[in-house]
C-alpha cells in the first residue's frame, strides 16, 4: 500500500488540516483502519486525532482517493459527524431505546 499526500489545507477556523491523498494497492481497496494507521505513521499524529472522511476507488484502477481530517486536539475532533466517529472507532454507537407499549385503556 502506497500512500501519497496530494494536498494539505489548513482550516484555522475549525482547527484542523484537511488532507487529500491517493493510495495504491494490489488486490482490493485497503480497509479504513489500515489507511488510518498508515496516515498516522506518515504524519506522526495520534490515531484519535485523525478522521478518515472518505475512501473512493474507481472501477478498473488500483488507486483510491482519500479525504482525511487531522485535528489539533481530541476536543476538536468531536465536531465531526457522529457516524464518522463511530466508524473510525472513536465513539460508541448509541443504543436505541425501545418505547414501552401500553395496553389500550378499557372503556
Amino acid at each position: 500500500m502506497d500512500i501519497e499526500i496530494k494536498g494539505k489545507k489548513e482550516n484555522k477556523i475549525i482547527g484542523r488540516q484537511e488532507l487529500s491523498c491517493t493510495v495504491g494497492f494490489e488486490k482490493e481497496i485497503p480497509s479504513r483502519k489500515s489507511v488510518r494507521d498508515a496516515l498516522c505513521a506518515a504524519l506522526g499524529v495520534a490515531p484519535e486525532l485523525l478522521i478518515v472522511k472518505s475512501i473512493k476507488g474507481k472501477y478498473g484502477t488500483k488507486n483510491a482517493n482519500i479525504i482525511a481530517h487531522v485535528y489539533k486536539d481530541k476536543a476538536g475532533a468531536s465536531i465531526e459527524s457522529r457516524y464518522l466517529l463511530v466508524r473510525d472507532g472513536l465513539a460508541q454507537k448509541a443504543e436505541k431505546k425501545k418505547a414501552e407499549k401500553k395496553a389500550p385503556a378499557k372503556k
